[in-house]
C-alpha cells in the first residue's frame, strides 16, 4: 500500500495545484458568494473521487479479463498518459509565449455565479477537463493494480481525492473562518496565477508527465 501511496500521491498533488480551478475558487469568493465557493469544492471533490473511481474499475475489468496481461496494458496505459500530458506541456508553453496573462473568456462571470452554476463548472473542471482527467484515471489503475483490499482501495481512493482538493478546499475554509484578512490575498493569488498560469501548468505537465512514463516504462 505504501508504494501505492507514493505512485497516486505526486498525481493528487498535480491535480490540486493546477491553476485553473484555483483561479475559479478565487473569483467565486472573491465575488462574496462563499456558498458559490464551497458548492464548487464539494463537486470538485466528488468529480475526482468519480474519475479515480473510473480508474480502478478499469483495472478491475482487465484484472478479471486476462490476470496476465493487466499489468503491462496498465504500463503502456501510463506511458500513453505520460506522453498525452507531456505535449499537453508543450502547448502551454506556446500559450505563456503568445497570450500569457490571459484568463479563459467563461471565467468572466464567475464573480456572479450562482451556486449550482459553481457546482456544475466543480464537476467539469474536476471531471471532463483533459489533464486532470489523465491524472486522476492514472492514479485509479496504479490503485486497482497494486491494492486487492477493498478497504485499502477506498481509503486511496478518498486519500487522492482529498489531496486533490487540499487547494480549491483550503481557499474556502479560510475564507469562511477569516473573511476580512482574506479578500487581499486573495487579490494577490488572484494576480499570481492570472499572470503565470500557463507555466504553472506548462511545469506540472513536463514533472507528472516524466513520472508517469517513468513508472510505466519500470513497470514493462
Amino acid at each position: 500500500m505504501n508504494a501505492v501511496i507514493g505512485e497516486i500521491l505526486p498525481l493528487a498533488l498535480a491535480a490540486g495545484l493546477s491553476p485553473i480551478p484555483l483561479i475559479a475558487a478565487v473569483l467565486l469568493l472573491m465575488s462574496g458568494r462563499r456558498a458559490s465557493g464551497a458548492w464548487f469544492a464539494v463537486a470538485w471533490f466528488g468529480g475526482t473521487l468519480a474519475v479515480v473511481a473510473v480508474g480502478v474499475a478499469a483495472a478491475g475489468v482487465l484484472s478479471a479479463a486476462d490476470s496476465t496481461t493487466t499489468r503491462p496494458i496498465v504500463a503502456w496505459a501510463k506511458i500513453v498518459f505520460g506522453l498525452v500530458l507531456l505535449a499537453l506541456a508543450v502547448r502551454k508553453i506556446r500559450s505563456a509565449r503568445t497570450g500569457g496573462g490571459v484568463l479563459p473568456g467563461w471565467m468572466s462571470g464567475l464573480e456572479t455565479a450562482t451556486p449550482p452554476r459553481a457546482a456544475v463548472l466543480g464537476l467539469l473542471l474536476s471531471g471532463a477537463n483533459p489533464k486532470n482527467a489523465l491524472l486522476g484515471l492514472a492514479a485509479g489503475l496504479t490503485i486497482g493494480t497494486g491494492s486487492s483490499e477493498a478497504g485499502a482501495v477506498w481509503a486511496l481512493l478518498a486519500g487522492y481525492a482529498i489531496v486533490a482538493t487540499l487547494g480549491v478546499g483550503g481557499l474556502v475554509v479560510w475564507t469562511l473562518l477569516a473573511p476580512a484578512s482574506s479578500a487581499r490575498t486573495l487579490a494577490e493569488v488572484r494576480r499570481f496565477l492570472t499572470r503565470h498560469n500557463a507555466v504553472i501548468m506548462a511545469l506540472l505537465l513536463i514533472v507528472f508527465g516524466v513520472v508517469l512514463v517513468s513508472d510505466g516504462i519500470r513497470a514493462l
